[in-house]
């Protein structure tokens, strides 16, 4: 098991997805962000069925600071109830892992 985590999560809007992709990197929770294109969304909420456009985030951190990102990702979200997701990374390509290191260090 790597020391590298990635935390997934999803946002209703491109501006709220930047915003707190911005605020993490500024105090030292993550060491990169992909904020990738808009995705659409099936699921069911409040007993509806429901389709949206989201954007994906992909965030990259160490087990150290992985509780804290997610707890202030939680506050900074756009949702009520935010998709967050904490993924443990089993294997990491040694130069990625040292860079994650690297940055979370600053």
């Amino acid at each position: 098991m790597s020391g590298v985590r990635i935390i997934y999560t999803l946002f209703g809007s491109e501006e709220a997805a930047r915003s707190a992709c911005g605020t993490l990197l500024e105090e030292g929770l993550i060491a990169c962000a992909n904020r990738l294109s808009p995705a659409t969304s099936q699921f069911r909420w409040q007993g509806e069925l429901r389709e949206e456009r989201e954007w994906p985030v992909i965030l990259k951190t160490d087990d150290a600071r992985a509780p804290g990102a997610a707890n202030r990702l939680a506050e900074l979200h756009d949702y009520d109830v935010p998709p967050i997701l904490l993924l443990p990374v089993d294997t990491v390509f040694p130069p990625f892992e040292q860079w994650v290191a690297e940055q979370l260090r600053r």
